[in-house]
């Protein structure tokens, strides 16, 4: 499907690189049964399935914010939001959630992405590219976490 926005496609590519990277490096870190990263007071570090929830969901949090940002709301996403459940059928889970992001952004125009207007849930303003740029680096960092425990094994 090709994408009204060059910026736009190039994003929803590298987002679903980096989810597809971190999914294969959660899947090395469970099998290793290697301790998790320190928690720092975060529920999202309880376990690995929490996790990779916490990843998963905030892949589709960040494509419903985009769809209310531009008036196209998101809602063939599925809506759960229990990250046991979410990680027992992680692969499945992005397939579903990459392939709304394919479906839904590929008509947002480079106008769309301009205005500095959106508030996000934790209170920053963005444009829609700023929180694509978001979503491409949070599967990333996570990804970068595991590795460095990974190696140091």
């Amino acid at each position: 499907m090709p994408f009204r926005s060059r910026a736009v496609g190039s994003l929803v590519e590298l987002h679903e690189r980096e989810m597809r990277s971190f999914l294969q490096v959660w899947g090395r870190f469970v099998a290793s049964d290697l301790p998790m990263p320190e928690a720092h007071g975060d529920e999202s570090y309880e376990n690995r399935e929490r996790l990779a929830g916490h990843v998963l969901m905030a892949a589709r949090g960040y494509l419903t914010r985009i769809g209310e940002w531009v008036g196209r709301p998101v809602s063939d996403v599925d809506a759960s939001k229990d990250p046991y459940e979410i990680a027992s059928r992680a692969s499945q889970f992005a397939d579903d959630v990459l392939s709304a992001y394919r479906r839904h952004l590929a008509e947002i125009s480079n106008e769309e992405l301009e205005p500095q207007v959106h508030r996000t849930r934790w209170g920053e303003l963005m444009s829609v590219e700023n929180l694509l740029e978001h979503a491409v680096v949070h599967p990333m960092r996570h990804r970068i976490q595991l590795e460095r425990i990974l190696a140091g094994q």
